[in-house]
């Protein structure tokens, strides 16, 4: 009775241990019993959704669920938010439904997750260098960009002739650099900004 499924015939009846073989990896067939030989993409459903049937052939959006996010399946058919998880933080799955916190990584800093919810340390990299991520933690040298000129980035490691800007006119970034008359406030007025610019 348990062999009758592994042919022509194929229920959900008889997909038992003993039947989970290549012959009988049909859509009928794919029962949560048989999802570790029948790993095809006849049988690619949510019941068969495991680590054990996560594979290439098995990358699918109905299967991009969390306990299929592993490093095989990190494929942009499956960049869900509910597969954005950091074993699938790759470029290939850089895209905008995945730009979440658990994926601010290096490898996921694209123009395409440049957001404020990715917006951390580790991805203050020059791809990110906009607007939507010109925050505190990001004030690198990486991302002195006129984009990036904010008040909230005034530091001296970005008082560069880019970002001479009034919102920038601090005395941190009174350097000679930064002699403009954008800048030539009470704060400003010292040796290195005595330029004509700034009489």
């Amino acid at each position: 009775m348990v062999n009758s499924c592994c042919g022509s015939v194929c229920s959900e009846e008889g997909c038992g241990q003993g039947c989970c073989q290549p012959s009988c990896c049909r859509p009928s067939c794919c029962v949560s019993s048989c999802c570790r030989p029948c790993c095809r993409p006849s049988c690619c459903v949510s019941s068969c959704c495991r680590p054990s049937c996560c594979i290439s052939s098995c990358c699918r959006p109905s299967c991009c669920r969390p306990s299929c996010c592993v490093s095989s399946c990190c494929r942009p058919s499956c960049c869900r938010p509910s597969c954005c998880v950091s074993s699938c933080c790759r470029p290939s799955c850089c895209i905008s439904s995945c730009c979440r916190p658990s994926c601010c990584r290096p490898s996921c800093c694209v123009s395409s997750c440049c957001r404020p919810s990715c917006c951390r340390p580790s991805c203050c990299v020059s791809s990110c260098c906009r607007p939507s991520c010109c925050i505190s933690s990001c004030c690198r040298p990486s991302c002195c960009r006129p984009s990036c000129c904010i008040s909230s980035c005034c530091r001296p490691s970005c008082c560069r002739p880019s970002c001479c800007v009034s919102s920038c006119c601090r005395p941190q970034c009174c350097i000679s650099s930064c002699c403009r008359p954008t800048c030539c406030q009470t704060t400003c007025c010292r040796p290195a900004c005595s330029s004509s610019s700034c009489c």
